[in-house]
């Protein structure tokens, strides 16, 4: 799903979903691979994803206000798990990628998954500015981290895969996010485009709800 390298050495993903292939081009020993270096990762992945969305932070300046108003919030709401924070995006990243793994056969629901996510960070495009270029450097640098890991790097076929899975991640995460955004424009009204910041934040919180709702019953990690 990546196409080349910038000048700098990082991955460029490609805009146009789906035309370099689907995970159903992943071989059966790629996902044996797969699944095995990520039981391998899984211990240490609390660690690793607190860097590439630490990293992102620094990469993506609209990132971290995110991140630092979902804290702010946080510190007055202690009843339920705030799903805007760093950490708690952290635990669902984990869980998230239990989740995924598990649908390798079945690319519907594989697909799904991705794009559900992609479509509930839509809302964030009208309150924090968030963009699809977020994406593309959440790729780079899940790409580089990931598949520089030693766990990955053990067998060719281990990153290959996670090379593939990651690039089809990232565009189907783009394609979710662009898809709802254009849902939230045509049926937006001059009116509703400007709504009041009180109303944003409450639509807001109200989908980062649901997407715990239906992401994370039980946090595999506290």
């Amino acid at each position: 799903m990546y196409s080349r390298k910038s000048s700098a050495g990082n991955i460029r993903f490609n805009n146009s979903y789906g035309n370099l292939g689907t995970i159903a081009s992943l071989t059966f020993s790629q996902k044996q691979a797969l699944n095995l270096s990520w039981r391998l990762l899984k211990p240490q992945a609390s660690a690793c994803f607190r860097k590439i969305f630490l990293e992102l932070e620094i990469a993506s300046p609209k990132v971290k206000q995110i991140f630092y108003k979902a804290a702010l919030v946080d510190a007055f709401n202690k009843d339920d798990d705030n799903t805007a924070t760093l950490e708690v995006h952290i635990k669902l990243t984990t869980k998230f990628f239990d989740e995924l793994l598990a649908t390798l056969d079945d690319e519907n629901e594989f697909v799904a998954k991705i794009r559900g996510i992609g479509s509930a960070h839509a809302i964030l495009a009208k309150g924090s500015n968030f963009s699809s270029d977020i994406w593309e450097r959440l790729g780079e640098i899940a790409m580089e981290r990931v598949c520089s890991h030693e766990v990955v790097t053990k067998t060719r076929e281990a990153s290959r895969a996670w090379r593939t899975l990651i690039a089809i991640l990232i565009d189907e995460l783009r394609g979710g996010f662009e898809g709802e955004l254009r849902q939230h424009r045509k049926s937006s009204s001059t009116d509703q485009i400007e709504m009041g910041k009180v109303e944003d934040e409450e639509e807001l919180h109200s989908k980062l709800q649901q997407l715990r709702m239906d992401y994370n019953q039980t946090l595999p990690y506290t």
